[in-house]
């Protein structure tokens, strides 16, 4: 099995939690500043045991986030937003795929190195706890291992703030490291960029986002193993309802209009 570590594109920590939950929403953007310039090499040097470097695991979730957008679509331009964007590494894989991809995060230094990167994405710093749009902004929200460093008792206020600015039926994707995985646990315990945060179970996040008037929800697992081969990539698919992927995915439809919508993963 494979496991991999970082922050919001890449990281988690499956241990008990290192702080209590309090009042506080958003991690504080100095701890993420502090790592923003080294953070690829950072995130590198925990992956190397395993055998692949930060950008295959990206490169994993590209497929499933362009199946989402697929099903965002409508007539209107595509808007997608991804919340706890880091410094965008993900954003070259998509930015065609779409007509506006806006990222948010809470630390700024990570957004300036975002922004020289990926120059036609649209970039925002998160000062306060709501996430800074209007209501209704977005065809698709997704956010990629975010949630493990807010502190538990915001889990819900995060996830009905992805709804909010996600129109009624349109989709909110949302990937979280896998505590059922021991590489995974054994892995993000020695990442640096992980200290406190904690890791969710599917079921858990499921319940969040089905609170949060998100419907129609489909969980799926991922990431088996780290071979870059288009065989091991079948066997990720064949696997999607095994509950011990080193991460998982749960996304659904804004079901604020009463629309329930339909599953993103018919097929897997």
């Amino acid at each position: 099995m494979v496991v991999l570590c970082g922050s919001r594109e890449e990281r988690g920590r499956a241990t008990a939690p290192h702080r209590t939950a309090s009042s506080e929403t958003l991690v504080q953007p100095i701890e993420f500043d502090r790592h923003a310039d080294t953070y690829s090499e950072k995130i590198n040097r925990t992956l190397s045991a395993w055998g692949q470097e930060q950008e295959f695991y990206t490169r994993c979730k590209v497929p499933l986030l362009r199946e989402a957008l697929d099903a965002a679509r409508t007539q209107r331009p595509l808007r997608v937003l991804d919340v706890g964007c880091g410094i965008g590494l993900i954003h070259p894989f998509l930015a065609p795929s779409v007509d506006e991809l806006h990222g948010t995060d809470v630390s700024q230094q990570s957004i300036a190195i975002a922004r020289r990167s990926n120059p036609s994405v649209h970039y925002r710093a998160q000062t306060e706890d709501a996430l800074p749009y209007p209501d209704n902004s977005f065809d698709c929200a997704y956010a990629i291992c975010v949630l493990h460093h807010v502190s538990p008792a915001q889990w819900p206020g995060f996830i009905s703030e992805m709804a909010r600015v996600v129109r009624p039926d349109g989709i909110v994707l949302i990937i979280e490291h896998n505590p059922l995985n021991p590489a995974t646990q054994w892995v993000v315990r020695s990442c640096e960029l992980d200290e406190g945060a904690v890791l969710l179970p599917p079921w858990t996040l499921r319940n969040l986002m089905a609170e949060a008037g998100i419907a129609a929800l489909d969980v799926r697992h991922i990431l088996f193993t780290p071979f870059d081969r288009p065989l091991f990539r079948k066997l990720d698919r064949l696997l999607a309802r095994v509950p011990f992927g080193a991460q998982y995915v749960v996304s659904g439809r804004n079901s604020k209009a009463g629309n329930a919508g339909r599953h993103l993963c018919q097929n897997a």
